[in-house]
């Protein structure tokens, strides 16, 4: 037991389970692995699962208190603009998109040596109309 009360723990591991609590705690790991791995390290160690219970009050305390002071709806005209821009898009969007590759061969001799040279371009085209 350490002054703190708590058994002593790998605090390097601890360190780097402290860079990736918030995104543990809002559920944005992409990493299975690694969620996984926090989760037990938590599981297995006080003073981390404190910490991560302290992080979420403070999370959730941010979350109430914006939630509280950003009651106002947007105004409608901005809505209706969001609307127009997002149907835009999504025309825009199913318009083919067209790939165009393009071959192109040099062959040169020197002193009845051919060198050969291949280029190969990818060019990708989509058309968004400025309507």
């Amino acid at each position: 037991m350490t002054s703190n009360g708590f058994e002593s723990f790998d605090m390097a591991n601890c360190e780097s389970i402290m860079q990736s609590l918030i995104l543990f705690i809002d559920n944005e790991l992409s990493d299975v692995n690694e969620a996984q791995a926090l989760q037990l390290h938590l599981q297995q160690c006080p003073p981390c699962q404190v910490e991560m219970e302290h992080e979420s009050r403070v999370i959730n305390q941010l979350k109430n208190l914006l939630a509280a002071s950003c009651c106002e709806s947007a105004p409608e005209e901005l809505n209706r603009r969001i609307a127009a821009q997002t149907a835009l898009l999504a025309a825009q969007m199913s318009n083919p998109t067209q790939v165009i590759t393009e071959y192109r061969r040099t062959e040169t001799t020197i002193n009845g040596e051919t060198l050969i040279e291949i280029q190969t371009t990818h060019e990708i085209r989509r058309d968004f109309p400025l309507s």
